[in-house]
């Protein structure tokens, strides 16, 4: 494993020890649901700068999107009939968020990238609603 990348990873440590459990409890607050959330971090392969990004961006953009979206009360027992996880991945050449639902889960992929910050809340709030209406995603 590359300098790189141990580096990476231990800058992810305290997201994954700290804020992806307080995202998770956020969401169950908001929608009465407590999907899991989890990390894609083969998806960054040796790409350290864009970890760093992740990292650096946080899980306010989720933790927003799905507290939007469950104040509609169709859509937030969909969120409980439909998601049990959340899985966040790196999407090169993806300018905006790729979200999608897979047996299960929820699949938010993104080009993290220094100083671009995280997906916009809104837009992925807007997409999540549309995956539980049943809307396919639009191709990239």
């Amino acid at each position: 494993m590359g300098l790189a990348i141990v580096i990476a990873l231990a800058a992810a440590t305290p997201l994954l020890s700290a804020e992806i459990p307080a995202a998770q409890t956020e969401i169950a607050t908001a929608c009465q649901t407590s999907p899991t959330i989890g990390v894609k971090w083969e998806s960054f392969g040796d790409d350290a700068d864009g970890r760093a990004a992740f990292v650096k961006a946080g899980l306010g953009f989720l933790t927003n999107a799905f507290g939007d979206v469950c104040k509609d009360a169709t859509l937030k027992a969909e969120v409980g009939k439909q998601i049990r996880k959340v899985v966040l991945a790196q999407a090169y050449g993806a300018a905006d968020p790729i979200i999608y639902l897979s047996r299960g889960a929820l699949y938010v992929e993104y080009m993290w990238a220094p100083n671009e910050g995280g997906p916009d809340a809104k837009m992925v709030r807007d997409e999540i609603a549309a995956r539980l209406k049943g809307e396919e995603p639009e191709a990239p």
